[in-house]
């Protein structure tokens, strides 16, 4: 199976920013070389993403019955980092608020009161939620994959989307 996943993968995945027509080809090589090109797509997709919002920069989502924000500063600096790495990711972004909206725990631990020192205590998390949002196809092998949502819940109840992960450790 594995063969034939990487048999029929393309060098791009052509997909759009989602509610847009803007169209990105996000270069499936893992090579470290790619991951400037794959990073500006992200950028742009951000941008893209929040100025669609118009000023309401938050999706609800369907479990946890909360909107999570997207931030500039948090989500897109974290994110914009981990999503580098896997094309997966990187369609992920682009896909943003269709998974904000249906991503679901995986299991009962998805809420840790382990903040991590850095970027999760600067940002003055108090809890971190993990949730799982999987993309499904029955024509093509390759875009069957699981992406992880990662929340930060502040003091005052706020949920932010933090980052974005291809939960297949096969990523470097």
């Amino acid at each position: 199976m594995e063969n034939l996943y990487q048999k029929n993968l393309p060098e791009f995945v052509e997909t759009n920013l989602q509610y847009t027509k803007q169209r990105f080809k996000i270069p499936t090589n893992t090579n470290k070389e790619f991951r400037n090109t794959r990073r500006i797509i992200i950028r742009e997709a951000y941008k893209q993403l929040l100025s669609k919002l118009n000023g309401k920069n938050y999706i609800k989502n369907n479990f946890l019955d909360e909107d999570i924000y997207i931030i500039w500063k948090e989500s897109f600096q974290k994110a914009s980092n981990n999503a580098t790495r896997c094309w997966q990711t990187t369609y992920a972004v682009l896909k943003l608020p269709e998974i904000i909206k249906n991503a679901k725990p995986f299991d009962e631990n998805y809420r840790s009161k382990d903040i991590k020192a850095g970027n999760q205590t600067k940002n003055g998390y108090v809890e971190i939620i993990k949730l799982r949002y999987a993309f499904n196809s029955k024509q093509i092998a390759y875009m069957n994959f699981t992406i992880e949502l990662v929340i930060g819940k502040k003091k005052n109840g706020k949920h932010v989307q933090y980052s974005l992960e291809h939960i297949k450790k096969a990523c470097s």
